[in-house]
């Protein structure tokens, strides 16, 4: 799954490890999008937000990611019951697939026959059913006026602690200005999207606090923003990269009111 141009060297990066003094990491209200969502409490940190075609069939539930075509079992745990009585519910034909939209995550386990082991979702939230529409008929998101939180930097995911320390990343299309959050200091600057799919950052200046978690992991966002020669959207996920290989995945959250 759940499952993109060289940006300016920061001067500031050496500037984020001097001067600082240890204080609490500012707290960030993190955005979260409330269209046609059935459930609304806030999902676990961490975890993607992922839209697919979800059939059950013989007490099995089965998810395709919209994103990347991916087959997954779904376990019997988690918010899944939500899901079944949703799908229950939804006026679809009994093993008919229904587009549904759910924050979940990967987990390795045995397979059932014994003969190995592959990746079952776990339903951590259902959020909604769309049952006139399919991954084909959805809306393409646009790279602009999206807030897009961080899952993954050089092919690790993202450690987070807390919703308020979630990276992310917004491009206003009307200022052509880039700014995000690392995990513990905002960062700011412009972005250039001249060429097809080609996307550049340049100016990035960021605050100075010191936290004492996660400053790796943003100096590691900020030098992989300098990276970035261009970019792919694939369903609900920005994918950036640096020449041909994929440095950083960003799944979309909410979208933003162009200023």
């Amino acid at each position: 799954m759940r499952g993109s141009s060289k940006l300016v060297r920061f001067s500031l990066l050496g500037a984020l490890a001097a001067a600082f003094t240890l204080s609490g990491c500012k707290k960030e209200q993190s955005s979260s999008s409330a269209n046609d969502v059935v459930r609304q409490e806030p999902g676990p940190s961490g975890l993607m937000t992922v839209d697919g075609m979800y059939t059950y069939v013989a007490d099995m539930g089965m998810f395709e990611d919209c994103a990347t075509g991916e087959k997954l079992p779904v376990a019997t745990e988690g918010d899944n019951a939500e899901l079944e009585r949703a799908y229950a519910s939804s006026g679809v034909e009994p093993g008919s697939p229904l587009l549904v939209t759910v924050d979940g995550r990967l987990d390795l386990r045995r397979k059932v026959d014994g003969s190995g082991r592959d990746n079952v979702l776990i339903i951590e939230r259902f959020v909604r059913v769309r049952p006139r529409e399919t991954c084909g008929s959805m809306t393409p998101v646009a790279l602009e006026n999206v807030g897009w939180t961080l899952l993954e930097l050089n092919g690790k995911p993202i450690v987070v602690t807390s919703e308020a320390t979630a990276p992310y990343l917004e491009l206003n299309a009307t200022k052509k200005s880039a700014y995000g959050f690392g995990g513990c200091n905002r960062f700011f600057g412009s972005y250039d999207t001249a060429e097809h799919q080609a996307l550049t950052f340049s100016a990035i200046g960021a605050t100075r606090m010191a936290c004492p978690k996660g400053m790796n992991q943003e100096q590691e966002l900020l030098t992989v923003l300098g990276e970035t020669t261009r970019y792919e959207i694939e369903g609900s996920k920005l994918l950036l990269y640096g020449h041909d290989t994929v440095v950083a995945r960003f799944q979309a959250r909410n979208l933003l009111k162009p200023d």
